[in-house]
């Protein structure tokens, strides 16, 4: 069999969600990956989650995906972080056993009816008058689609360096795709390049875990997916926090000179938010505490990830600088950090759905967005796989603007801001982050994957019996009055609730930030049948119901500017009084609403004026918003 509807290139985390969407969906689907082995594999860090990340992860969650299902039945350690900070920041993250999830997966995509797997390198795609028709395998065969979704990693021309030794491979010892990358740049693609790098793994046992802090995880009922139900994970394994100290930094610096990037023999540009040693000894000259983690990969291994230790100098000069640290003085090195550089083609090429606006049917989703981490690669590729399944369906594409998710954050900030490095989210990205909250993304989300297709219908039941309770005790607390009589007093005094002076609701007593869900479970026992999430879902409403009334007022405001759309034949060359900087920048995007056009690096204010006015001009005065 060599015909489907839709070819899944690449078997990382993007390439996962993707080929299990379009094939949940109905669509015939191929996913093509170099090494079966290692679908879903973790080559960095096996942690998933964190603040932003685990947003992302709740919303392919509650579209349906597979990550965090994966995440809850192979993690070692589960964390609610931020919790001293409002709902807005609550992240969950987990350490995940990096075989057992890689295994997961695996059984994941060769259980998954409609879809296919096959073990190869795509050395090309089948281009015919700008439309996609396929791909074509090193080993000469070739597999036909209507929709194509990209998911090559870090293969794009990948390289890796260790001082100045390198190799060409995607990740180590898996061979690049460099073929597949000159033909991409040959169609068109305007192409950069980043970096990324990864840390030393050291041996447990020759660590003395006793000199540094532990860092436990938290043994409370928690969990990733909305499918499952919140547990106590006891048997987690702790992580370790150290810090680097004068001689850490003094040896580094001795060996400056011998990293790649200083040298020049490769791209400097990496995610800022994970600086490698020999960076925070360059950009902190006077800083020589940093803190690094240590992290178990997994159940049935010594083997730790340092996580902060980037490095990228030679293997004996990494151990130099390991041995500094207190509790590393005899520590061994199993495999040494390394940095590696790779392709990625500029998104602003691609549509808000992922499909490329130079060959019609042919997707890309993850790092060669210029992206990082394994979070935002699965959210794209969730999305392109969507988009691909409705494509060949004939069927209008699945858009999340900013108001609606951090997937139509992350979205939107790749089509239209310019990348300067690899793309990482966090809250700060998101202007309406109390409404798009982790807890709540299933009310948000599944009812609208549920009528595309990707979203099975026991989930969409069981969001709907959440719904139904959380209006049953909205009602219920609206009428149920506490009246400050003995009895009530007494109790408020048992739970560490302060006194009332007049007859209160419940919904109003939630409001106040000595009044919890758990104390109201304690007050009153007809509370205790709700689980936790509902009741949490409500308390957070009452609480921050001032903020969150702010935030859906500046929503509705953005939604007026995302509704003032443009029309797709619109030549920027007739608009007249636009910048030059802004003529380029709409030509290449072409934004199909005003409220794009705000965001796109490069517009002045000015250019938005005189767009408005060419439009009212062209529709005689009236605009379509």
């Amino acid at each position: 069999m060599n015909r489907f509807d839709i070819i899944v290139v690449g078997g990382g985390h993007a390439g996962v969600e993707a080929s299990l969407a379009s094939s949940r969906m109905g669509a015939s689907t191929l996913l093509i990956t170099i090494d079966n082995d290692s679908i879903g594999w973790m080559p960095c860090n096996p942690a998933i989650g964190g603040p932003g990340k685990a947003q992302i992860v709740r919303e392919i969650d509650a579209l349906g995906g597979a990550m965090a299902l994966n995440t809850d039945e192979t993690l070692t350690q589960i964390k609610l972080l931020n919790t001293s900070h409002g709902p807005a920041v609550w992240s969950l993250r987990a350490q995940c056993d990096k075989w057992k999830y890689s295994l997961g997966m695996k059984k994941r995509v060769e259980e998954a009816p409609n879809l296919h797997l096959r073990q190869g390198i795509v050395s090309r795609l089948i281009v015919q008058n700008d439309r996609i028709k396929g791909v074509e395998v090193a080993d000469g065969s070739k597999f036909f689609a209507d929709a194509v979704v990209l998911t090559t990693g870090t293969y794009l021309r990948g390289r890796i360096y260790i001082s100045t030794w390198s190799m060409e491979a995607g990740r180590w010892s898996e061979p690049p795709s460099i073929s597949l990358s000159e033909q991409i740049k040959e169609l068109g693609f305007k192409m950069s390049r980043f970096n990324t790098g990864t840390t030393p793994r050291i041996d447990k046992r020759t660590v003395d875990l006793s000199k540094f802090k532990i860092e436990p995880g938290d043994f409370v009922p928690l969990h990733f997916s909305f499918w499952n139900v919140p547990k106590i994970y006891d048997n987690q394994i702790p992580s370790y926090i150290g810090w680097t100290n004068e001689k850490t930094v003094e040896v580094t610096r001795k060996y400056l000179n011998l990293s790649p990037s200083v040298m020049g023999i490769m791209v400097r540009i990496g995610p800022r938010t994970c600086p490698s040693m020999e960076e925070k000894v360059r950009w902190f000259p006077d800083r020589t505490r940093h803190q690094f983690f240590l992290e178990q990969e997994g159940f049935d291994t010594n083997e730790m990830y340092m996580q902060g230790m980037y490095m990228s100098m030679p293997y004996d000069m990494q151990l130099e600088v390991l041995k500094t640290v207190p509790g590393l003085e005899n520590v061994e090195i199993i495999r040494p950090a390394y940095v590696i550089d790779y392709d990625y083609i500029i998104p602003t090429q691609l549509n808000m759905n992922y499909e490329t606006k130079l060959i019609e049917g042919l997707f890309i989703a993850g790092q060669p967005n210029g992206t990082t981490g394994y979070d935002e690669a699965a959210g794209q590729g969730l999305l392109a796989g969507i988009n691909a399944a409705l494509k060949v369906k004939g069927k209008e594409p699945f858009i999340l603007k900013r108001s609606d998710a951090y997937l139509g954050v992350m979205s939107d900030d790749l089509i239209n801001k310019e990348l300067y490095e690899p793309y990482r989210i966090t809250p700060s990205h998101c202007e309406y982050r109390l409404i798009l909250r982790e807890d709540n993304a299933d009310l948000r989300l599944t009812r609208r994957g549920y009528e595309i297709g990707v979203v099975e219908e026991w989930k969409m039941k069981k969001v709907e019996e959440k719904e139904y309770l959380i209006n049953e005790v909205k009602e219920l607390i609206a009428k149920l009055s506490l009246n400050p009589n003995k009895e009530i007093l007494d109790k408020l005094k048992q739970i560490g609730v302060s006194d009332i002076s007049k007859p209160m609701l419940v919904a109003d007593m939630l409001k106040r930030q000595d009044f919890t869900k758990d104390k109201l479970k304690k007050l009153d026992d007809k509370f205790k049948k709700y689980p936790d999430e509902v009741l949490e879902e409500i308390e957070v409403e009452l609480k921050y119901a001032g903020y969150i009334a702010r935030e859906k007022s500046a929503v509705k405001e953005f939604v007026q500017y995302e509704n003032f759309m443009i029309p797709e034949d619109i030549d920027y060359s007739s608009v007249p009084s636009l910048s030059k900087e802004g003529r380029e920048r709409l030509n290449t995007i072409r934004p199909r609403s005003l409220g794009q056009t705000l965001r796109i690096t490069g517009i002045r204010p000015s250019d938005v004026q005189m767009l408005i006015l060419y439009l009212k001009k062209r529709e005689g005065g009236n605009s379509n918003g």
